[in-house]
């Protein structure tokens, strides 16, 4: 495959939709390079990007925008090995979990990130981390006034923590039983699919924060997300 050829996507490395296209494009064997997004008034927008809305894949000319269009494209375009099921029930189900994670879980994982004041400091550490030292305090209050602002939008605040809170341990309870005897959320014989890449890749968002033990808690839910995982690390 030539320079010219290969797979672009731009997105911020931690960004979990861009996690789980990385996890595909590896899973299909098809050759990559990851580039941040553009410098500048840009970088703030991003950090509020839930659901991968930002990304971008350059390919053969052509350049598609939008986790769930990507996911789509390279389906398509890639089908080998299959990663969305051929039959059209399972298939169905499929897209609504990429959809329930992208839309629902990715806020309660954000409000739990940048609302709690213990994972809010480690959250904007990590986004500051490439900035110059100088200019890092001045962009960590931009990063939390810009997420506070988009979860307000979404009707989060402090005080919804502890609703928050309960909802996310209801998703992992159900997840946890969902795959109590499976080795991936539609079962066989569909094995891993892009359902599975965008759960787990939201999930993994709560790492370094109080919630991560939650996870650890549920033998079921560890298990399935270890393995899922390994196919962005």
């Amino acid at each position: 495959m030539t320079d010219a050829d290969t797979i672009i996507l731009s997105g911020r490395a931690d960004n979990p939709s861009v996690r789980a296209l990385v996890g595909m494009l590896r899973s299909k064997g098809l050759e990559h390079r990851l580039a941040p997004p553009a410098a500048g008034p840009i970088t703030l927008r991003v950090l509020g990007d839930v659901g991968g809305k930002d990304a971008r894949l350059s390919a053969g000319g052509r350049v598609v925008a939008g986790a769930r269009a990507i996911r789509d494209f390279l389906e398509d375009h890639h089908p080998q090995p299959p990663l969305r099921p051929r039959d059209i029930s399972a298939a169905a189900w499929c897209h609504v979990l990429e959809d329930w994670a992208e839309e629902a879980l990715a806020w309660r994982v954000l409000a739990l990130r940048w609302l709690v004041p213990a994972s809010r400091e480690a959250a904007a550490s990590a986004f500051v981390s490439r900035v110059p030292g100088l200019l890092r305090p001045l962009a960590s209050r931009g990063a939390v006034a810009t997420m506070t602002l988009r979860l307000r939008g979404r009707g989060l605040a402090a005080a919804n923590v502890p609703e928050v809170e309960h909802a996310l341990a209801r998703d992992l309870d159900e997840l946890d039983r969902l795959l109590h005897d499976r080795d991936w959320l539609l079962g066989e014989p569909h094995g891993r699919t892009t359902a599975d890449l965008v759960v787990a890749s939201h999930l993994a968002a709560l790492d370094g924060t109080a919630y991560e033990e939650s996870v650890r808690a549920r033998r079921s839910l560890v298990r399935w997300l270890r393995e899922t995982r390994r196919a962005w690390e």
